[in-house]
């Protein structure tokens, strides 16, 4: 069983006023590295998550400090088509739903932010 896995789903973290969602899920990917339980090995964006891994977005340095500390960042394919940004994808890689659910499922928790 690998480690704790975090899944993605939107652009901003938990539900109201949308610019307080992005600065809390901002603060959760700056954050990560220094909670307990470790770095996850995965980091799988979903939906509008796949924005945060894409040009223009304000995550990119966060999501690349993760990555080169040994997370891999998965992007759903039909989302990135979905939304037109497969070809700005900027961080991470383009997956599809057998992986990442692969990866949820071997993973010792799947952590949703």
């Amino acid at each position: 069983m690998s480690r704790s896995v975090i899944f993605i789903a939107g652009d901003a973290l938990g539900r109201g006023d949308d610019e307080l969602g992005a600065a809390l899920l901002l603060s959760a990917l700056k954050n990560l590295p220094k909670a307990a339980g470790g770095l996850p090995s995965h980091l799988l964006f979903m939906n509008a998550g796949v924005k945060l891994c894409c040009e223009g977005s304000g995550c990119l340095p966060e999501l690349r400090a993760l990555r080169d500390a040994g997370a891999e960042l998965l992007c759903c394919g039909t989302c990135l088509d979905w939304f037109g940004l497969r070809e700005k994808l900027a961080v991470g890689r383009a997956s599809n739903m057998v992986e990442i659910l692969g990866v949820q499922n071997a993973a010792a928790r799947v952590i949703r932010l």
